[in-house]
């Protein structure tokens, strides 16, 4: 899945998409024009649209969770 059909499907702004993915706004519209979007953004993606579609459009807990 890519950046901007996770953006569209679930409605999200670049703002909060950019926090979903731990990126700054600015590469996220970079990603969502297919520019310049590595492997790992596609796997997240999916996972994100796996996640979003079991708990609704809320962050997984690791996203805000320190590591120890």
């Amino acid at each position: 899945m890519t950046p901007r059909e996770l953006k569209e499907k679930w409605n999200l702004s670049y703002t909060k998409l950019a926090i979903f993915l731990c990126r700054d706004q600015r590469t996220v519209e970079r990603y969502c024009t297919e520019e310049e979007v590595q492997d790992m953004v596609f796997g997240y993606c999916w996972f994100l649209d796996q996640w979003f579609s079991l708990h609704g459009v809320t962050p997984p807990p690791f996203i805000f969770t320190p590591a120890n």
